[in-house]
């Protein structure tokens, strides 16, 4: 399971359906965990969040799918400084 957010705001399942009005304000502000038996099984966020994760996940995507720019920048992408760097100390573990 991922690290927890430090900022997430914990209640209980039985708080939550005491006071949904409450909770549903709260999470538009902030994701709000739902605990049951003191454990975090789900959370509650904005729309606006969930949509703003939703575009963030990776997809998988077939190379003939891509436009010509995008397959153009991939196969001409160099590498930063800092993969530079990690790849001469690959190279040459004695380097440093």
């Amino acid at each position: 399971m991922g690290k927890m957010d430090p900022n997430l705001f914990e209640v209980s399942a039985k708080e939550v359906a005491g006071r949904l009005g409450f909770y549903t304000d709260e999470a538009m502000l902030r994701p709000v965990g739902i605990q049951k038996h003191g454990v975090t099984r789900v959370v509650m966020l904005s729309l606006n969040e969930y949509e703003r994760l939703l575009r963030r996940d990776r997809q998988a995507m077939l190379t003939r799918e891509l436009d010509d720019e995008t397959l153009d920048a991939i196969l001409t992408a160099e590498p930063g400084e800092r993969s530079q760097e990690a790849g001469r100390r690959l190279a040459d573990p004695g380097a440093g």
